[in-house]
């Protein structure tokens, strides 16, 4: 142990001493006592002095580095065992001494490392239960804390989770300090990727999954409007600091030069034409959503012979309010009134939909309000995310019928290549997406049909089949 204080302002030259308690008194042993007694010990090793030296000294540098004689796994006395055993099988990695204690982080054990080589980054020693351990380059621990820390009350790690090791890895693994992409698992997030396109520069997006999962802006801007059906995909994009967002005027002038050629008026002028009218959905106007510096709303109506509504499209973007935290924005294609519509397509023309148009109206109006809306706001791929971004598809019947009960989807669209549904007629379906909102067509393609697959399956069309979709 230290050795005592002399008096004050006294230089020591010993830098341990060794007490023996008597009685109430505590005697410290004088140096030639303790040569004494480590010297009795030597002879009785049978070892030389110089080699029973050695090991003693090679047994205290192994437990102690130079770091105030900080050792792997020291903090965490139920893991050091486990922690060493990791820290020897990642040696080669060049891990250096402990520059701090072990610390717990749910069930991992972390604690940070000096490089074996002065000047290069350090390392993190990261232990997750059902993983191999991992030594994780110290910029890249960084970023993977960064990105999760705009996280609203949230310790950042408990976030975005903690590495995982690349598919069929079972033995200790390393991250480097030139690595682009890190996967991570077991935060509130979920599954994701952490990427860096540019040095420094790191962003984490979510590994695609379904759910059924509904928000709280599953039905925005839903009052008042009765559609016989509505295809809706609405996303929810929790970026960091929403406050710094607004809605300038050359963006919305922008918008509105967009939507009459946009991929979602291109749907609902299409669904006319495959019925034999020239129906364009040229001219949008603002809605019912409200328009203002932290919200945009429009819609396109195309009229049946009364001039009333017989198909619209619309879409909205809204900035967070005191009621909602999340950027939601959205995009419909509503049959209001099947009737008008069939009167202004021509005599006998069929207004159910196919399963093939439901699809690609429901890609049209995901990629609209995944890529074209949030551009409003600026350039998305700057924004940090404060939780995991999400997307709802849903297919509604919102029209009563006489006796006030909601008709069945099925006499909207036609359904029947799906097979029986066990749980009975639905009047709507929805699934949660949750991925990044921003990719290729071919990819959001894919995870179309894959999410509406899960989604009729989890509502009871369990025959269908993937390739129907």
């Amino acid at each position: 142990m230290p050795a005592p204080v002399g008096k004050p302002g006294s230089p020591r030259t010993d830098t341990v001493a060794v007490p023996r308690r008597d009685g109430d008194s505590t005697h410290w042993l004088p140096r030639t006592e303790i040569q004494q007694l480590l010297s009795a010990g030597v002879r009785a090793s049978g070892m030389t002095t110089t080699q029973a030296l050695t090991e003693l000294v090679q047994q205290a540098t192994s437990k102690a580095g130079p770091d105030g004689g900080l050792r792997v796994g020291q903090g965490l006395p139920d893991r050091e065992r486990e922690m060493r055993a990791a820290y020897e099988q990642l040696a080669d990695a060049g891990l250096g001494q402990p520059a701090g204690e072990a610390w717990a982080q749910g069930a991992a054990a972390l604690q940070d490392l000096h490089h074996e080589q002065d000047g290069q980054p350090g390392w993190v020693l990261c232990l997750v239960a059902g993983r191999p351990p991992a030594a994780v380059a110290a910029p890249v621990w960084q970023a993977i804390v960064e990105a999760g820390r705009h996280a609203p009350g949230q310790d950042p790690l408990a976030a975005i989770g903690l590495p995982c090791p690349p598919k069929d890895t079972d033995t200790a693994w390393m991250i480097a300090a030139d690595a682009r992409s890190v996967d991570l698992d077991g935060g509130s997030w979920g599954a994701g990727r952490l990427t860096c396109s540019e040095p420094g520069v790191w962003r984490w997006q979510p590994l695609p999954r379904f759910s059924l999962n509904q928000g709280r802006s599953a039905e925005i801007g839903t009052s008042g409007q009765t559609p016989a059906p509505r295809l809706r995909a609405l996303v929810n994009l929790p970026w960091a600091d929403p406050g710094t967002l607004e809605v300038s005027k050359p963006r919305r002038t922008l918008l509105e030069q967009q939507l009459p050629h946009s991929a979602v008026a291109g749907a609902l002028t299409i669904l006319s034409r495959r019925r034999g009218a020239d129906l364009p959905a040229a001219r949008w106007e603002r809605g019912p959503f409200g328009n203002s510096a932290r919200s945009v709303g429009y819609m396109c109506t195309i009229t049946g012979p009364d001039s009333g509504p017989a198909v619209k499209a619309s879409v909205m973007l809204a900035l967070p309010t005191t009621m909602e935290s999340t950027v939601v924005a959205c995009a419909d294609v509503l049959i209001e009134n099947p009737e008008a519509w069939a009167a202004v397509l021509g005599a006998g023309e069929d207004t159910q939909l196919g399963l093939d148009e439901v699809q690609a109206v429901l890609l049209v109006a995901w990629e609209t309000a995944a890529e074209l809306l949030p551009n409003v706001v600026g350039d998305p791929a700057r924004l940090s995310w404060a939780a995991r971004p999400t997307t709802e598809l849903r297919m509604t019947c919102e029209q009563p019928a006489d006796n006030g009960v909601l008709p069945d989807l099925d006499t909207r669209v036609d359904l029947t290549s799906l097979g029986p549904n066990n749980g009975g007629p639905r009047s709507r379906m929805a699934v949660t997406i949750t991925a990044a909102p921003a990719m290729v067509r071919a990819e959001r393609q894919r995870l179309l049909r894959e999410a509406l697959a899960y989604m009729v399956g989890q509502f009871g069309y369990v025959d269908a089949e993937m390739d129907l979709l």
